[in-house]
């Protein structure tokens, strides 16, 4: 045979052998592309391991397959092995390093590992990648809002908006953000148009109704969450919330099933549990309602409310010890927005040997004038006492020797060493019922400091009164009285009237027509000293559970508080004095609601006082 023949049959046989690759090639691709189909099918219809055994055949076939190590990365992220599904992405990107999907579940799994910074990182490059990718907006806007980054994450949320409006749950997220930034009337019109994208989207129709109960308009709110419920039956934070709300409408009863309905639909609802013994406290079934509380904490230990619960029925019960020391968890549950993060120490007690300790008020003005008694007991243990409190109680603070410098909030504070709430000092001189400091009285205003005068040369009994406390109060709907409650008392000729209240509620007697039986001394009240010096010059005061009531108690007046049927915890349960103010006396409700009973034996009292 020839050279030129050989050469040619040598080339002849080349090309077949490329032809045969080729053709193979093909063979194996088609074959790899059916397995990843068949794969990529059985992975969404949930059978992991067939999957993940498919995955690795067309790697073993392929060892480079990008979609193969992406899909392999996916399932070991469903089976959270984060790292595994982090090494598997990493090298579906080192082949294909332009894919933005590689990115965005790069940085999911990373947000897994809580490595948030590599996490954001790779949601921002499949962004760079595609700017128009909406599920990454989403989920970068979704670590801010993990990392309390709240404009950030608004940002990018109004962003991935601006590229597709018609995402119902991406409108109901911003809702949250904008109701966390505390705009309510913003995270209302997001909730409305992810409901107008979705009309059942029972989520944000419940956001709704918390908007409402937040509000005060609790009919509404009531209705919000019957519609979420429409759309919804198995939705149990609808049942919880829609308790919560008729639980502030003294509808206990109703509340319970509620509440009820919300756990047999989650059995692991712990917030449902801890408010179905919030509502059974409501109506004196204090042992049941301890063995929901007890049935939250058995689920999460760690559950605030539940501990906070706990220690208001100790309190009712006079079980003081164990009160005071569940009561600390208000700072996670109730108080959480009060809590003050100085950086010195939080004193627990130990001893101060010359240190400075600043005690600040917590809550409202009847605890600080309550509670304000507990400074004196810190003179006994050398150290100089820094007392803030609000504006209103300053001048009538002034009175108290132990308090060596006093400043109102929102004042600059000295330096100090250690501090504490006013509410933590019970617990921390462990109070009982023995030893409440209960000497009386322990406020001493300077009446030549805005002398308040009753205007009036009668001899008459002078009793002052107060039917209304703080409407933002939580339980104010219960406490506060109608004004025309006490019109069977203002017809007893022996008495004359005087009004302590102030605020909104002033008005009360110019549209009961009662100008001519009540002297409104409210009108000249700019702090609590005035009112202070008031009272002095009264007989006696009765009083709802307000304010007025305890600084009459501090100052060692006469006084009588009318409460409802289950009270605050310092009132307790079934007594008729207080163990914290000696010259009180408890005029109770002996029934949900009804106060006719209450004033026909306060009328009865009177009569019996002249």
């Amino acid at each position: 045979m020839s050279v030129s023949s050989l050469l040619f049959l040598q080339f002849t046989r080349l090309e077949w052998e490329i032809e045969s690759y080729l053709y193979f090639r093909m063979k194996i691709e088609e074959s790899i592309s059916i397995m990843l189909k068949q794969a990529l099918e059985q992975h969404q219809a949930g059978c992991f391991d067939q999957a993940e055994l498919a995955y690795k055949e067309v790697l073993r076939l392929s060892p480079e397959n990008p979609d193969a190590l992406h899909f392999l990365g996916l399932i070991a992220y469903q089976n959270q092995d984060y790292d595994t599904a982090a090494d598997l992405i990493v090298k579906a990107i080192s082949v294909v390093p332009n894919n933005p999907i590689f990115f965005r579940h790069l940085g999911q799994t990373f947000q897994k590992q809580n490595k948030l910074d590599q996490a954001a990182d790779s949601y921002r490059k499949a962004i760079e990648i595609n700017p128009e990718y909406v599920e990454a907006y989403n989920n970068l806007g979704g670590l801010f809002h993990l990392r309390k980054k709240l404009d950030q994450a608004i940002n990018l949320f109004q962003k991935s908006i601006s590229l597709d409006s018609n995402m119902a749950d991406t409108h109901y997220v911003l809702g949250q953000l904008f109701e966390e930034k505390g705009m309510p009337p913003r995270a209302l019109k997001a909730y409305q148009k992810a409901i107008a994208l979705n009309p059942k989207h029972a989520e944000a129709q419940c956001k709704i109704g918390d908007i409402f109960q937040e509000q005060g308009n609790l009919d509404q709110a009531i209705n919000s969450y019957r519609v979420a419920l429409d759309s919804c039956p198995g939705f149990a934070e609808g049942y919880n919330n829609l308790g919560s709300v008729l639980k502030k409408k003294n509808q206990l009863d109703a509340a319970i099933v509620a509440f009820e309905k919300a756990i047999e639909t989650n059995p692991k609802y712990v917030r449902a549990y801890s408010n179905l013994g919030a509502a059974l406290v409501e109506k004196n079934e204090i042992e049941e309602a301890t063995q929901h509380f007890e049935r939250a904490l058995f689920m999460n230990p760690d559950f605030a409310e539940a501990h906070f619960n706990q220690a208001i029925i100790f309190l009712l019960q006079g079980r003081l010890e164990e009160g005071w020391e569940k009561y600390e968890w208000r700072w996670n549950s109730t108080q959480k927005s009060q809590k003050r993060d100085f950086k010195q120490l939080l004193w627990n007690g130990t001893t101060l040997n010359g240190k400075t300790i600043l005690v600040h008020t917590e809550q409202g003005f009847g605890d600080a004038i309550q509670f304000v008694r507990y400074v004196d007991l810190l003179c006994d243990l050398d150290t100089t006492v820094i007392f803030e409190c609000e504006a209103e109680l300053k001048t009538l603070f002034k009175s108290i020797d132990c308090i060596d410098k006093l400043v109102a909030k929102g004042e600059k504070i000295p330096d100090f060493d250690v501090h504490v709430p006013l509410l933590s000092l019970p617990r921390i001189f462990g109070t009982t019922l023995k030893n409440i400091p209960a000497e009386i009285p322990y406020l001493y205003p300077d009446v030549e400091v805005n002398p308040i005068f009753l205007s009036d040369s009668s001899r008459k009994f002078k009793i002052g009164i107060a039917w209304a406390g703080n409407p933002e109060h939580v339980n104010d709907h219960n406490r506060s009285i109608d004004l025309k409650r006490f019109e069977c008392l203002l017809s007893l000729e022996e008495y004359e009237f005087f009004s302590l209240q102030i605020g909104e509620h002033r008005e009360d007697i110019k549209q009961y027509g009662y100008d001519y039986m009540i002297k409104d001394l409210g009108k000249q009240f700019a702090d609590f000293h005035c009112t202070a010096s008031a009272i002095l010059q009264l007989d006696l005061i009765i009083s709802v559970d307000t304010a007025v009531a305890h600084l009459a108690g501090a100052l060692g007046k006469p006084v009588w508080i009318l409460l409802p049927f289950m009270p605050d915890w310092r009132w307790m349960l079934n007594r008729l004095d207080s163990p914290w103010y000696p010259s009180m006396r408890l005029f109770r409700q002996n029934e949900i609601g009804n106060w006719m009973s209450v004033f026909e034996q306060l009328k009865l009292s009177l009569k019996q006082c002249v």
